[in-house]
């Protein structure tokens, strides 16, 4: 058990010095931003020397710090084993924390690589550390891999909860490109020099990563829905009982679902957008922390 803990806490402070080098590397960073090569997709970036050195390093940590969140799940996943025959390392709130900061991070780093668009990191990787940091401010009980209760010793905890906790996770990377549109578009309309506000990317971009994190995470959440409905089925007789959770589920995935509708079709971009980015993430947490532990119901020990 000590392992895992362990592997936890090296993942906190890895995932605290890479938010601070990417802060540290969008401090440093030439504003302004240039087109990518042909055939590549997304934009580049125009970095000082200086710069380069403290993106390249804080890539570097993040992918390090992913590799021992992963270390970490893996090792709790053999605890799990042993206690009690199903390893799946997301079967509390603490570790369901963790496997979200893992998903966030996987997410941010696939994002990098593909766009190529470093400054993203100070607020997408920020979200990732906060989980991490919310997961490690729990009690020490909720940390620990206690034996499962019947109805979650089961197969469909590999793929119902992996999915919900995995659309969560895209929610999370909107609404951190949610609140970098926020805090740029203020910035540029009371005529902002500083740097920081320079060097992140344009609005434009900022609000398209953030309408794709939202169409990866809304029908991941939806399958997660039905994936739950069919083991409520097999657990407790019936797919729906309107538990807390399932409900509050529901209304998350009809919330994203009014976004898309509005994007699609009455043109919801930029503030807007970026709004309401924000605010679906913040039913997510509610969702996931604030029923946990302000409602009781049958998921009151997830």
């Amino acid at each position: 058990m000590l392992r895992s803990l362990f592997l936890f806490d090296m993942t906190f402070w890895l995932y605290l010095a890479a938010l601070g080098l990417y802060v540290g590397y969008v401090l440093a960073k030439r504003p302004g931003m240039q087109l990518a090569p042909a055939g590549h997709p997304g934009f580049g970036e125009e970095d000082s020397p200086w710069a380069a050195q403290i993106g390249q390093v804080a890539t570097i940590v993040t992918i390090f710090g992913w590799v021992v969140n992963t270390l970490a799940l893996g090792t709790r996943a053999f605890e799990r084993m042993q206690l009690s025959g199903t390893f799946a390392p997301w079967s509390n709130q603490f570790e369901a924390m963790a496997y979200v900061s893992w998903a966030i991070i996987l997410g941010y780093v696939l994002l990098e690589f593909r766009y190529r668009i470093k400054a993203i990191g100070a607020f997408v990787v920020g979200i990732g550390f906060i989980a991490m940091g919310a997961a490690s401010l729990l009690p020490y009980r909720y940390q620990t891999a206690e034996p499962l209760v019947p109805a979650l010793n089961s197969y469909w905890i590999y793929i119902h909860v992996s999915v919900t906790l995995t659309s969560y996770a895209a929610f999370a990377m909107a609404g951190g490109l949610g609140l970098m549109y926020l805090v740029k578009e203020r910035a540029e309309r009371r005529g902002s020099r500083s740097n920081f506000v320079a060097a992140l990317p344009d609005l434009e971009t900022i609000d398209e990563l953030g309408y794709k994190a939202i169409m990866v995470g809304f029908p991941l959440l939806a399958f997660g829905i039905i994936l739950g409905a069919m083991w409520a089925n097999y657990a407790w007789g019936g797919y729906w009982s309107w538990d807390p959770k399932e409900t509050w589920s529901l209304i998350v995935w009809l919330i994203y679902g009014a976004y898309i509708h509005a994007r699609m079709t009455h043109g919801w971009e930029g503030h807007r957008a970026a709004v309401y980015a924000v605010f679906g993430f913040l039913m997510v947490i509610f969702c996931f922390w604030g029923v946990n532990f302000l409602l009781s119901g049958l998921h009151a020990y997830a």
